[in-house]
């Protein structure tokens, strides 16, 4: 509706000022505005964030229409033809756009949040909007703008404007509030994300969501539901970075011992002469250093679940006395006289054909009868590649959030093409770090994996250890995939000592100038 005939100022910024103050989140208070609003102009939309220092992003922290308001966070970033659109946005003024083709600010952002799953703007089949956005100054470099909507073209008029440059006062408390109350969420989740970490330590991980639950680890987690309520021994098997790990935990967490720890041991990793004290525990004086008692992981695994990871890496040893504590629950620290009696349920796990050890005599018959009660065969990732889209993006969403990167991740098209045909000889661990890698290189342009160029399923033999090197490699692919690593080795880090010019052998604006033309996030 257009602006009523008797108009009072005052009481139009007192009731807008009572909108935008009527609730801390502020999301609500962008709706409630809507409905006051669009009496007095056409609006379907508003949208507020702010700027910084970084003169080609924007930050979009809430949006509200008619019907609902809900925060954001997003950075967007611009072109350099967007930037210079940018330059027509003046502090304490208001800009009037009465077409998306009249602004190529709002063309990229509604292509950004659309790529992120966001209907921004919600169209409802109409192909066309103007806005009218006030810019506020927050002190240098800081800036604030709310951004408002209306469905079609040419509804904005100078009278509008001038409706909207009333409300400047309120519209700054406003967006202090918001930015003071993301900073309160930001501490809160950083907070949650601690004790996240703590619990994780202390073996309280939570798996209830795994992804291919209902694809490609289907079987799997039929076999897990199956065992997890009892007491059984698990030998979870399968290739280095299948997640053998998550289905320990899955199976803990859907257990009657999912209240208890569960604690997590590779085998590997230990010395071998410090298996037995690790494991068992041992009494003070045991040996030279030993200065106090202490509780092995098998105590500490008490009531609770012992994951053994790489099991087959066991000494003969140690064997002997993993295979006791599986039949009399059993066990002595080391330099004990005394039995110490636990009731912990062992999932153990290994890459390694253990039957074959048996007959070659590395590994125990009687403790691979008793492992192998139960066991669950964990599929290679390129066995199941329908998971492999919706792997890649939760792990590009998570590494994002805790690298705290400053934008949100998306694909490049063609990317997850990539994804899929590659054979993943290192797995879900691999498929990980080279979701990482390529965050860190990106600079918050869509993700690509030139180092994947030409690597197809068929180049894997899984029984050798060649990995494609048949495959004759582009050159510039080669060179994009060794400033790559390059990268990943320095951090990000591009200039000095250890930098990635530094590794390359180059200068640092040689370096820029290579990775300008490959687009490599310069």
């Amino acid at each position: 509706m257009e602006a009523k005939k008797k108009f009072d100022k005052q009481a139009f910024i007192q009731e807008a000022s009572q909108c935008l103050f009527s609730s801390l989140q502020i999301e609500e208070a962008l709706h409630s505005s809507i409905s006051y609003l669009q009496d007095f102009l056409p609006l379907d939309i508003i949208n507020a964030g702010i700027s910084d220092d970084s003169p080609d992003t924007l930050r979009y922290l809430a949006v509200a229409t008619a019907e609902a308001g809900f925060l954001l966070d997003e950075r967007i970033r611009f072109s350099p033809e967007a930037i210079d659109d940018m330059q027509t946005f003046k502090l304490g003024s208001v800009k009037i756009d009465n077409s998306l083709s009249s602004s190529k600010v709002a063309q990229e952002a509604s292509a950004h949040l659309e790529t992120v799953g966001i209907e921004f703007p919600k169209f409802r089949g109409k192909k066309e909007h103007s806005t009218m956005t006030l810019t506020i100054g927050l002190g240098k470099p800081y800036a604030a703008f709310f951004n408002l909507v209306a469905y079609g073209q040419n509804r904005y008029t100078d009278a509008h404007s001038n409706l909207l440059k009333l409300l400047e006062k309120p519209f700054t408390g406003a967006i202090l509030n918001l930015i003071h109350y993301r900073d309160v969420l930001s501490r809160n989740e950083k907070l949650e994300k601690v004790n996240a970490d703590l619990r994780n330590r202390l073996g309280h991980t939570n798996a209830t969501r795994i992804i291919g639950a209902e694809t490609g680890l289907k079987a799997v987690l039929k076999k897990v539901h199956q065992v997890a309520l009892t007491d059984s021994p698990v030998l979870l098997t399968g290739e280095t970075g299948t997640g053998k790990e998550l289905a320990a935990h899955a199976i803990h967490e859907m257990s009657l011992r999912a209240n208890q720890p569960i604690v997590c041991i590779n085998c590997g990793a230990i010395a071998e002469s410090l298996v037995d004290s690790e494991l068992f525990g041992h009494e003070k004086g045991a040996f030279t250093g030993a200065g106090e008692k202490k509780r092995g992981y098998f105590e500490q695994a008490d009531g609770g679940t012992i994951f053994l990871d790489e099991v087959a890496e066991l000494p003969a040893s140690v064997q002997v006395k993993l295979l006791r504590i599986l039949q009399e629950k059993r066990f002595h620290r080391v330099g004990g006289q005394s039995a110490i009696s636990i009731d912990a349920r062992v999932i153990a796990a290994t890459h390694k054909n253990l039957s074959e050890m048996v007959k070659n005599g590395s590994f125990r018959s009687d403790l691979w009868f008793r492992l192998n009660v139960f066991p669950i065969h964990l599929p290679p990732l390129r066995e199941r590649r329908e998971d492999i889209p919706e792997m890649a993006k939760h792990f590009a969403k998570s590494k994002a959030a805790e690298m705290n990167l400053p934008f949100q991740p998306v694909f490049a098209s063609g990317a997850m093409e990539q994804l899929r045909a590659y054979a993943w000889p290192g797995n879900i661990r691999e498929l990980q770090n080279l979701i990482e890698r390529s965050l860190i290189i990106s600079g918050g342009f869509p993700l690509t994996f030139p180092e994947l160029t030409g690597k197809k399923s068929d180049d894997y033999d899984p029984g050798s250890s060649r990995l494609g090197f048949d495959v004759f490699r582009k050159l510039d692919d080669m060179i994009v995939g060794h400033i790559q690593k390059a990268l990943h080795l320095s951090q990000g880090k591009i200039e000095g000592h250890k930098g990635a010019a530094d590794l390359l052998g180059l200068h640092p604006s040689t370096l820029r100038g290579k990775m300008r033309k490959y687009r490599m996030g310069i």
